[in-house]
């Protein structure tokens, strides 16, 4: 059953709303991606190559996004909650991160990078979590 708003002015408001958060997603995205790129150009030489950087980047922002998503379609406002056993990360902090590992590792390891040694492509995927997880906490 959907509920319409009875006045015009609480649809739009909603639908701001709605776009307000979709570009908070975006732009954290955006961010998370650009500073896995970053540290993975400057700290880890063996990313450069064949811009295995970039490929973490952007599945940093793929799954920063799709998480988002799943979340919003989930209502999963309570995951949101800073717990201060695991210094003050929630578990939508470490989603972001989990996911970003899996979306690096999978296309990295079975894919682009199959002939490579696990031990890299899984520093490459390592970086990728801990650097959204990060980002995720201050955001």
């Amino acid at each position: 059953m959907v509920v319409l708003p009875k006045t015009p002015a609480a649809a739009i408001g909603s639908i701001a709303e709605m776009t307000q958060d979709s570009l908070i997603y975006v732009i954290g995205a955006l961010l998370a991606a650009v500073i896995v790129a970053a540290v993975l150009y400057w700290r880890y030489p063996w990313s450069r190559a064949r811009a295995r950087f970039g490929s973490a980047a952007t599945a940093t922002f793929v799954a920063w996004i799709l998480w988002r998503v799943v979340l919003q379609l989930s209502n999963g406002d309570n995951l949101d909650v800073d717990n201060p056993l695991l210094l003050g990360l929630s578990a939508q902090d470490i989603g972001s991160g989990v996911l970003a590992f899996l979306l690096t590792a999978l296309p990295m390891g079975l894919v682009s990078e199959r002939e490579e040694s696990a031990h890299r492509v899984m520093a490459t995927a390592g970086i990728a979590g801990a650097l959204a997880i990060l980002v995720d906490r201050f955001i």
